[in-house]
């Protein structure tokens, strides 16, 4: 039996499949906020309210659920040749597999604009310079896992909990003067990638919690609902997280401190009999198989969102969105069997050498 008087970390990872679930399909249900907005269609009420206070924080999750994994894995094993390898190709194909369809579909078919405007797609050239942001999370995951080795140093020097906090606000308030630099000197490559660079301090907080939840940190339960507090009582005049760098930073805060509240209900509802224990079992299965398939479901969801806008299916419209959801979903699992494949066939090659 725990002690429900403290929070603990380890819960984070525990649950980690089941809250990767859940963020994917916050990601699926802000885009079509997103669309209300932009379509100015059914824009009230509770769409507008989420559109407005959990907006894409589900990203956010992603980068600090994937720097805790990240600091696992380095643990584990330190080898970083085949950390990266890993890595990279667990992103990398299923990016290559998708986007290169995509990019060409709507480059050189949709728009005629040649092989160039192809080229600097799927490299994220056009990233850079046209605000084309298409596929942009592979792009900021290749980022995060470039710079890791230098975060989890950072974390591993951090001797006591001050050093961790001091540690951590200081990864923080660097990025985020970088982003501040940046609005004031290059406004335009500032909007063009400011949508990547803002999520940096939610993969550095990942980095730090994955050491509090390898060291087994506990915290006592008052603090969690005082940050989830604090926060609900900012997100009123700050909480528009595409108004600026503070308001992602809040929505951001806010996903997480619920994060934090509904894992410790999972862990007392594990604790229970009958209707509760069917319930944890049911959250488990349903949002622990999406959390399988976040990466593949993004890339999938992302993709056949913007081919059925392009050919005029707007998913604003209840129907269209169902459609563009079952197709996703399909998709991200062939999607997942074929990377498997292709790399099961990679390590075979290697051992046959």
């Amino acid at each position: 039996m725990r002690h429900h008087s403290e929070w603990q970390f380890y819960s984070l990872s525990r649950y980690r499949n089941v809250l990767m679930g859940l963020q994917i399909l916050l990601i699926i249900i802000f885009h079509f906020a997103e669309d209300c907005r932009l379509y100015d269609v059914r824009y009230d009420g509770l769409v507008k309210f989420y559109d407005i206070f959990i907006h894409s924080s589900g990203v956010d999750l992603f980068l600090l659920l994937s720097g805790m994994g990240l600091y696992f894995s380095m643990k584990k094993g330190p080898d970083l040749k085949s950390f990266y390898k890993k890595r990279f190709q667990r992103l990398l194909i299923p990016y290559v597999i998708v986007a290169a369809p995509a990019w060409l579909w709507l480059d050189v078919i949709v728009q005629g604009q040649g092989p160039l405007a192809f080229f600097k797609d799927f490299f994220f050239i056009s990233f850079f310079f046209e605000e084309k942001r298409w596929f942009w999370y592979i792009f900021m995951m290749a980022l995060c896992y470039l710079i890791f080795p230098y975060i989890f140093s950072a974390a591993e020097r951090a001797g006591d909990r001050i050093s961790r906090h001091m540690r951590l606000a200081l990864l923080c308030m660097m990025s985020t003067l970088a982003l501040v630099m940046l609005e004031l000197y290059h406004h335009d490559l500032y909007i063009n990638i400011s949508i990547a660079l803002s999520r940096l301090p939610a993969f550095f907080a990942g980095v730090f919690v994955g050491k509090a939840v390898w060291e087994k940190h506990k915290v006592p339960l008052w603090k969690i609902f005082l940050l989830l507090i604090l926060v609900v009582l900012a997100a009123g005049p700050l909480g528009l997280a595409d108004k600026s760098i503070i308001g992602v930073y809040i929505a951001a805060l806010l996903n997480f401190s619920l994060c934090l509240v509904f894992v410790w209900v999972l862990d007392i509802l594990s604790e229970k009999r009958g209707f509760p224990l069917l319930a944890w079992r049911g959250i488990n299965s349903i949002l622990g198989w999406f959390g399988k398939y976040t990466l593949e479901l993004y890339l999938v969801h992302v993709a056949v969102r913007r081919v059925m806008k392009t050919l005029g299916f707007y998913t604003y419209r209840l129907s269209c969105e169902g459609i563009m959801v079952i197709i996703s979903v399909a998709l991200a699992v062939l999607l997942s069997k074929l990377t498997s494949a292709i790399v099961g066939r990679q390590k075979k090659r290697l051992k046959n050498k």
